[in-house]
């Protein structure tokens, strides 16, 4: 695994240095909405996240290929009425993720001369989930992480996102987001 994480990055790297004139790196901040469902618990999470991308491949005018990571912080909750009957609080956490995307973009900021005013993205990558509790441990989520959303001009939310994990142990995550573009 190790081995092919550094040929993707040595890809990407070689890659950026082939092509030059098109606006490379984008920035994006806002804030995520994730509901969560495990084999043992269910629960919230709402995040700030921000998202720097970086495109590596311009295939055309209006389309590029990109990675991106979304750390995102923020509280999150978990209830145990799954594995403790009796246990119907939902505690609130503080939360993280990580997820690492890569993206087809085409539109709207999927370069910096784009002709359209509006964009979208679809990709898939691989992400970590979890709260930071001491009682009960929770174990972090991981796994494929599906994305799409879309680009709009003029807006004040300008990038509205969502995404699907499947997590390792059976676990889902639904995302939607609202940010704001760089």
């Amino acid at each position: 695994m190790k081995k092919i994480f550094i040929a993707i990055i040595f890809l990407i790297g070689f890659q950026s240095f082939a092509q030059f004139g098109f606006k490379k790196w984008y920035i994006s901040t806002g804030f995520t909405g994730q509901y969560m469902t495990a084999s043992k618990y269910t629960g919230y999470d709402f995040n700030l996240t921000i998202i720097p991308r970086y495109n590596f491949v311009e295939l055309s005018q209006e389309s590029t290929l990109s990675v991106e990571i979304r750390p995102q912080i923020g509280i999150g909750t978990r209830n145990w009425y799954k594995y403790r009957e009796y246990d119907e609080t939902f505690p609130t956490r503080f939360s993280y993720g990580i997820p690492l995307i890569f993206n087809y973009n085409w539109g709207l900021n999927s370069e910096e001369n784009s002709l359209y005013l509006l964009g979208f993205y679809v990709g898939a990558g691989y992400g970590i989930f979890n709260v930071v509790s001491q009682e009960p441990p929770y174990d972090p989520i991981h796994g494929l992480v599906l994305d799409a959303g879309m680009h709009i001009d003029s807006s004040p939310v300008s990038h509205i996102g969502i995404s699907y994990t499947i997590g390792n142990d059976g676990s889902r995550i639904y995302s939607f987001g609202f940010f704001y573009d760089f």
